[in-house]
């Protein structure tokens, strides 16, 4: 027998993620102003720059969080 599923319930998970993210994204610049001598793999730092530039052109295919709320509402409606 298979579960009703509760599409309130995936909206709140995707929601905490969101703020655990969020949480996750300050601790880290955070940890960045504090230690602002340690030093970047240079490869790391040019991939990174990479992709965030593929990502402003639009090379690179996203989705806002509201999209993604969005989608998955639709998918659990079907």
């Amino acid at each position: 027998m298979s579960e009703a599923i509760n599409p309130y319930m995936i909206l709140q998970k995707i929601d905490e993620i969101e703020r655990e993210l969020e949480d996750l994204r300050a601790m880290l610049l955070k940890m960045v102003s504090e230690e602002p001598d340690e030093e970047i793999d240079e490869d790391t730092l040019k991939e990174f720059e990479k992709d965030l530039k593929d990502m402003i052109e639009g090379k690179v295919e996203t989705v806002s969080g509201d999209e993604a709320i969005k989608i998955l509402s639709e998918s659990l409606k079907n």
